[in-house]
């Protein structure tokens, strides 16, 4: 009998052929069957077992219909893909046809999602045969459209129930709200989550006045605080449920080092993806990325058909999504806009570009994998220019570190629904609601509050259009664009004079033609050969009213309200080199040479912007300023050898533990340094008006001191530039000094700085790392020593570090250290009971770190990392040991 095929085998094949033989494997998911419940159980009428469509439901949908059945409050944060739609559809369905007054109101934060979820409402509908309409308040959607006689359902966007709580056709539709339904509420974070709860908080109060008693239910990723976050986010306590029914059909993660060749990375996966019949999801966290590597593969005739692209933005996304599910194989290079909640069905291949930011994005993205079939994950550390990992994906590139990403605790949704900034205006506007339905006024008298947006941004319109559109239908061109973007892209990637590529065609902006309805962005076809425009832009921070600086010794600080400038000066004109040459005779290889078959020469990628030219603006754009809170510090340079990298490290560490100590979202902070000054930078909350995060911070600047010289005296690095475990972030709004340079960093610098200031709590004594023994620290401007090799061979086989690892730690590119390393005898390591020993084998990671050695005339010993007391031999290129 032949051995059964492996449900992996399509993609192993798909891995062999894009990694060869040197992928990684991170981490595997075990296959788990599903835990159901058969509906007859559950006691649905006809209609609602017809809509719902099979015969049984998962164990947590189960629970969630009668938590719902029961009058509670919900709250689902069982893992993507596990049916949470099938959890409160027949619920709310349920309801509405045994009580025919009742309404049922769901909330997405995005319009494409909630297009999606419409569709699907419109399904479970049709087949179940229920009467009434499903509408849709969205877009230009007017209120009176949407609430009117005969609909019953209603899928919306915080943004237009924010202003439409007034209308009598929305009041009509809250007598009778039976469920508000928050899809993908963990997005309702931060400043945006505390606006929204304000709303919510109006929505439900208004629809309790006028007679109705609405149960809230939440379907969010999973979060590390569900229960106290529904409290924040709508005002009541939900029940959780958590733990899910749905099959699991396995999963691998696996290290996508493609060791420099990205271009035959990339080829590959085009490649095979075809060949086996597999949809690829990648993942980018910025947006250029994933819109050239389309645009490189949309303009080639052999890969057109199999590149799609998705983000905010672009036009048409919900065709772009139907054409991608139609697709037998493909690659769609898209942005965090299709993380939430979007469904795309047999995907069975996911690759992350980078961290993107939080253990909550990367699991979200993961989860896209393997929903009906085994899946793949494929972790692509970032680079910087010169090739080497950055901090945050370097670290979570090691095994042990990748498992905590998957399985360690997991970020809280913070949202302060009392915001004292926020939450005035929302009482106020609250009150104007009440008095229209000619109820009495929820709170004391306000000034009416004028026009905001939730998201804390205006609502300006951008709509790339071309020229001849524009001449032809004038405004209504502004409806059908080739591109929507928000305001900041059009001014760093659409100003007059940008050149960029899109599906495939290359444009260049000839004017901005503004309109009531909308800024046109006028543009014609232009031969971009690759040529694309780059905004330079600053923001710039000016104290308005601040307070007294208090001195901690050589640290002062102070707090107060700022004005935020964004200028944008000029753009720079670059061309992207993506493609693999011979270094020797320049000659282009097939997509699957290693050296050349003209001349045998070594093959090599390229895939760099080199900048062409820079144009700066007689005048620089400069958008209307806001005024934020902030805080302000200021390092004596006197006080340290290195002021400029003290002060930038100090940033970073303020920046990080800020998030831990004070109730906000990391986004809701951003940074800046004082024009002209570098040991001075501005904390401030990146939001109109203050989040009251750097008022706080104030106030706990001690403990955030603290902590953040317990973060510098980690034993995890020893060299001044620090992990990401220590001192990197994320990132860095301050990358580079006015010169062009990088703005170091100095760990040991920083910790002598606040081990000086009074008042400092000193942290326990911490023992040397045993990773790197008696290592020296590293300058900024990395002087490696001759035998570097030697030391890269050293931290990839005796302390089991990954290649990205290594790269990030020695500052080199990763392709050029496995080249090195090969050419590098076995290490000889020292022993003081057996003697000098060959480097055989390591197992495992960190403390759980073992080697086996083999010992002339003793034989291979397994030893314990830890308590070996192992030193390696200098001298590696000497014979090896008979």
């Amino acid at each position: 009998m032949l051995p059964a095929r492996s449900p992996f085998a399509r993609l192993d094949g798909f891995l062999r052929d894009t990694l060869g033989s040197g992928a990684t494997r991170l981490h595997e998911e075990e296959a788990q069957p599903a835990r159901t419940v058969p509906v007859a159980e559950l006691g649905w009428s006809d209609a609602v077992a017809r809509g719902f469509g099979f015969p049984e439901v998962y164990a947590h949908q189960a629970q969630t219909y009668r938590l719902m059945r029961g009058g509670e409050h919900v709250i689902i944060t069982t893992p993507t893909a596990s049916g949470k739609t099938g959890a409160f559809f027949p619920g709310v369905f349920d309801r509405l046809e045994r009580d025919p007054r009742s309404t049922a109101l769901f909330v997405y934060p995005l319009v494409a999602l909630g297009q999606d979820q419409r569709d699907k409402l419109l399904t479970f509908k049709e087949r179940g045969g229920f009467p009434w309409e499903v509408a849709a308040f969205q877009g230009s959607a007017q209120s009176g459209e949407v609430f009117r006689p005969g609909v019953r359902m209603v899928t919306a966007t915080p943004d237009k129930l924010h202003w439409s709580l007034t209308q009598p056709g929305m009041r009509e539709f809250l007598k009778g709200l039976s469920f508000l339904v928050l899809d993908e509420a963990h997005t309702y974070r931060g400043g945006f989550g505390s606006e929204v709860a304000g709303m919510l908080r109006r929505l439900l109060a208004l629809a309790r006045a006028l007679g109705a008693s609405p149960q809230v239910i939440l379907s969010t990723a999973t979060i590390g605080n569900p229960a106290e976050f529904a409290r924040e986010l709508t005002g009541v306590d939900a029940t959780e449920v958590s733990e899910s029914g749905a099959a699991r059909h396995g999963k691998r993660y696996v290290l996508a080092d493609h060791r420099g060749q990205p271009r035959r990375f990339w080829n590959a996966v085009m490649d095979a993806s075809e060949r086996h019949d597999l949809k690829v999801l990648a993942f980018f966290r910025g947006r250029s990325r994933a819109a050239r590597l389309y645009s490189t593969y949309r303009a080639q005739p052999g890969y057109a058909r199999r590149a799609h692209l998705y983000m905010a933005g672009t036009s048409d996304r919900e065709g772009r999504l139907s054409e991608f599910r139609r697709a037998r194989s493909g690659v769609m290079f898209a942005t965090n806009a299709l993380e939430a909640g979007v469904d795309i069905g047999d995907l069975e291949v996911v690759i992350i570009d980078g961290y993107p930011g939080s253990r909550m994005a990367f699991r979200q993205m993961a989860g896209r994998a393997g929903r009906i079939a085994p899946g793949l994950v494929l972790y692509l550390p970032a680079l910087n220019e010169q090739g080497v990992p950055l901090p945050a994906d370097a670290f979570y590139s090691n095994a042990g570190n990748f498992l905590e990403l998957l399985t360690g605790p997991i970020e809280k949704a913070v949202v302060e629904a009392q915001n004292p900034y926020l939450s005035p205006r929302h009482q106020a506007r609250a009150n104007e609601e009440f008095r229209l339905a000619g109820l009495a006024l929820p709170h004391e008298a306000g000034a009416a509050p004028r026009y905001w947006n939730l998201r804390g941004e205006g609502s300006l319109k951008y709509a790339v259009v071309e020229a001849a559109d524009w001449e032809r239908l004038g405004p209504k061109a502004l409806d059908a664009p080739l591109e929507s973007p928000s305001q900041h892209y059009a001014l760093t990637e659409k100003h007059e004079g940008a050149v960029f590529t899109l599906d495939g065609q290359g444009y260049k902006v000839l004017r901005w033609d503004e309109h009531p309805a909308g800024t046109a962005i006028v543009v014609e076809k232009y031969d971009a050969a690759n040529l694309f425009t780059r905004g330079l832009h600053a923001t710039l921070v000016t104290p308005v009213g601040m307070g007294e600086w208090i001195r901690k010794g050589p640290l002062a600080y102070r707090c107060g309200e700022v004005s935020i400038r964004r200028r944008y000066a000029g753009y720079q004109m670059l061309r992207q080199v993506f493609e693999r040459v011979c270094v020797g005779c320049d000659r282009e290889p097939g997509p699957t040479e290693r050296s050349c078959a003209r001349c045998g020469g070594r093959i090599q990628d390229r895939m760099q912007d080199h900048k062409l030219s820079e144009h700066l603006y007689e005048q620089p754009t400069e958008l209307p300023p806001f005024r934020t809170s902030a805080l302000e510090i200021g390092v004596d340079p006197r006080a340290t050898e290195r002021p400029t990298a003290v002060a930038h490290t100090l940033k970073h560490l303020l920046h990080k533990v800020t998030p831990e100590r004070i109730a906000c979202d990391e986004n809701d902070l951003a940074s800046a340094f004082r024009e002209g000054r570098d040991t001075y930078f501005f904390l401030y909350d990146d939001w109109l008006g203050g989040l009251g995060v750097a008022r706080r911070a104030f106030e706990q600047m001690d403990d955030l001191l603290d902590r953040a010289l317990s973060l510098v005296t980690k034993t995890c690095c020893q060299n001044a530039h620090g992990c990401y475990e220590c001192i990197a972030v994320g990132r860095c709004f301050a990358p580079t000094l006015p010169s062009g340079e990088r703005r170091p960093t100095d760990k040991h610098a920083t910790r002598l700085f606040l081990e000086r200031l009074p008042g400092i709590r000193l942290p326990e004594a911490v023992p040397a790392p045993a990773t790197l023994p008696d290592a020296a620290p590293l300058p900024d401007d990395l002087a490696l020593p001759p035998s570097w090799p030697l030391q890269a061979r050293e931290l990839l086989d005796l302390h089991g570090l990954s290649l990205p690892e290594v790269s990030a730690r020695l500052g080199i590119p990763s392709r050029e250290l496995q080249r090195a390393v090969s050419t590098t005898e076995p290490l000889r390591l020292q022993h003081a009971k057996f003697g000098t020993g060959v480097f055989m084998q390591g197992f495992h990671q960190g403390e759980r770190r073992e080697v086996l050695v083999y010992f002339p005339g003793v034989g291979q010993k397994r030893l314990l990392l830890k308590f070996a007391g192992l030193t390696v031999v200098e001298g590696a290129a000497a014979a090896p040991l008979a």
